[in-house]
């Protein structure tokens, strides 16, 4: 009992020093991702998910490190469905594979489409789902292949996936 007692008040007294390695964040202040869209012009990155949430970097880790600094509130990877890749970007698709804030089972795609929208796509691709996911580019890309990404293009109103 006593033991417990002294690991109690270390724990109060380190909390309240701010010393304790767990972190909090209040539900209100999240942004849940669905859709994420990454284009290139020229050399800069864009990173787009949505409602007017975007960061431009020279790298694609770049871009995601500045959309997470500069949004408001806490930026919620883990619930994006999908990434979109526009055509002058496909050549990320590897730095994808590699983002350790992107789930192996998101979905990916590619888009002739320059400035595609996030909302759109992502409401689309809810009920249309990809066979190719994150992990697929990954296994491809340890294999020494070339990873096989559907194409997605807007078509009257709506959207058409070709694998």
């Amino acid at each position: 009992m006593k033991k417990l007692l002294k690991i109690l008040v270390l724990a109060a007294f380190l909390g309240a020093l701010g010393l304790l390695p767990f972190r909090s964040t209040d539900a209100a202040k999240l942004l849940p991702v669905k859709t994420v869209v990454i284009t290139k012009s020229g050399d800069s990155y864009t990173v787009d998910v949505g409602a007017g949430v975007k960061a431009l970097g020279r790298s694609l880790t770049e871009a995601l490190r500045r959309l997470r600094e500069e949004v408001t509130g806490v930026l919620f990877l883990p619930t994006a469905e999908q990434v979109v890749l526009t055509e002058p970007a496909e050549e990320a698709a590897e730095a994808v594979a590699e983002e350790p804030g992107f789930r192996p089972a998101m979905g990916i795609y590619r888009t002739p489409d320059a400035d595609p929208d996030p909302a759109a796509l992502g409401e689309y691709l809810a009920s249309h789902p990809s066979n190719t996911t994150i992990l697929n580019v990954r296994a491809a890309l340890a294999a020494g292949e070339t990873p096989r990404i559907p194409r997605i293009r807007a078509v009257q109103g709506g959207f058409l996936v070709a694998e």
